[in-house]
């Protein structure tokens, strides 16, 4: 072996020797980011977790508030409902008391109109008949 050998040897074995560092540096400087990485993360879902939960205390409270608001419209669609059929068959007796016992009073006034309007007529012939009478009655 010739010297220039001996050194251009001694030259890839200092390279060698200054990648090998070069890589143990990079491998641990990024060990120690993936270390705070992941720290990072852990942090970050540490301070989540508790949003996360309130988010869902919200939107099971939001459900629960739509269920009992859909529950009370049901209520109060029942209650329309009940009142309306109520005032409808309130309104039939009324209509059935007051207006039988009208339709009979009418029935009442219109017999005794009648009969007034018979007497009328019996004593008009009658009279009628009397004064036919008398046309005739030769004294």
């Amino acid at each position: 072996m010739t010297t220039w050998s001996v050194v251009f040897l001694g030259v890839m074995a200092v390279a060698l020797v200054a990648m090998a560092a070069a890589q143990v540096v990079l491998a641990l400087h990024a060990s120690r980011l993936a270390r705070q990485a992941s720290e990072t993360i852990e942090s970050i879902r540490r301070d989540v977790r508790p949003l996360i939960e309130k988010a869902h205390r919200v939107t099971d409270e939001a459900a629960r508030a739509t269920a009992m608001a859909a529950a009370q419209v049901q209520r109060l669609d029942r209650l329309m409902q009940v009142t309306t059929e109520r005032v409808d068959e309130t309104l039939g007796i009324v209509q059935h008391a007051i207006l039988q016992p009208v339709r009979q009073g009418a029935a009442v006034v219109a017999g005794i109109r009648a009969a007034i309007d018979v007497l009328r007529g019996w004593r008009a012939r009658s009279r009628q008949a009397h004064d036919d009478d008398e046309a005739l009655f030769v004294g």
